[in-house]
């Protein structure tokens, strides 16, 4: 008999990892799927992103996940549309500098390979069709490229290559996961409650017209009522103006309408063969139908979507990690 036979086994804690999944706005749901994981004693090890599974998994794997929430909680629809730069020659309908400017500042200006955790990030080659794995460089490059969302976002040069969302290939990155040598895999699929109504699409960025009372409230605290009164005239014209990009019925889609709805019917085919092909072992599904593709606004929604999706899977969690 080995004099090492009778030794007790030491059990390794499983390594954990999360693929985060594509979905625009709906993606500040990550963060709360994040934070009720950690509720649970769960921090997963290595995080692998699409699109903004990637920025909100950059946040995390850098240990700025509460900046990034508390700037997406504070969200308005103005303060979106302020972030829209608009651009006609660059191939998307905004060019994203003034996004990534202020996200850069949430998710760090480093390499990745400097992140507190590995972390990757999955986009789409142009021309051929390639998926591309970010496992080191720039980080902002290559959240950027992630999310380049076609005929929204310009694409993102890497030397001879042009490089889209990774949506395109990859919406769910389980396999991105699991190459990064993890154990479990948990997955966050934003899109897996659908509706078949266009109106969940982002007619939204148009704001509401303010209350007698709020118009008051905001005239006590701005002296300068004239300057306000342009301002506001301002904000109706730019509203205006991006409601003829946004406006979403059946019987007449916007451009934007049209751009989402026609990459989500993709996404989704192509979701179900890969997530058939190398399941997750648990995956998590938010409740988010309601929440449109440009409503970034609707952070604190989105958010408990994603708490909740953990709480009503708990026991597969735990299963899956055998507690």
């Amino acid at each position: 008999m080995s004099e090492h036979e009778n030794e007790p086994t030491v059990n390794k804690p499983l390594r954990v990892g999360v693929a985060l999944g594509s979905g625009a706005a709906k993606g500040w749901a990550h963060i709360g799927v994040l934070k009720e994981l950690a509720e649970m004693g769960i921090h997963p090890d290595k995080i692998a992103g699409c699109s903004v599974g990637a920025l909100v998994g950059a946040a995390y794997a850098n240990d700025h996940l509460d900046e990034l929430e508390a700037w997406v909680r504070g969200f308005s629809s103005w303060d979106v549309l302020g972030l829209m730069d608009l651009s006609w020659r660059k191939g998307g309908l905004i060019s994203g500098e003034k996004v990534f400017d202020v996200l850069a500042g949430r998710i760090g200006e480093l390499k990745i390979e400097q992140l507190k955790k590995p972390f990757s990030a999955v986009a789409t080659d142009l021309y051929s069709g390639q998926e591309i794995w970010f496992k080191e460089g720039d980080l902002r490059h290559a959240v950027r490229a992630s999310c380049s969302m076609p005929g929204f976002l310009p694409p993102v040069q890497l030397e001879d290559r042009w490089l889209v969302d990774g949506a395109v290939v990859n919406p769910v990155p389980v396999s991105m996961c699991r190459a990064m040598g993890v154990d479990v895999v948990i997955a966050v699929d934003l899109n897996g409650h659908r509706r078949n109504s266009m109106h969940m699409l982002p007619q939204q960025m148009k704001s509401r017209a303010p209350t007698a009372l709020e118009k008051q409230q905001q005239e006590a605290k701005e002296p300068d009522s004239a300057f306000m009164d342009i301002l506001g005239k301002g904000k109706e014209y730019i509203a205006s103006f991006s409601e003829k990009f946004s406006m979403s019925t059946k019987s007449h889609p916007g451009m934007i309408a049209v751009m989402s709805q026609s990459m989500d019917i993709l996404e989704q085919r192509h979701k179900r063969a890969r997530l058939m092909g190398d399941p997750p072992d648990v995956c998590l599904v938010p409740q988010l139908a309601d929440i449109g593709t440009m409503e970034f606004h609707r952070a604190a929604e989105a958010i408990e979507a994603g708490r909740q999706s953990v709480r009503q899977t708990a026991h597969l969690i735990n299963s899956a990690l055998g507690r």
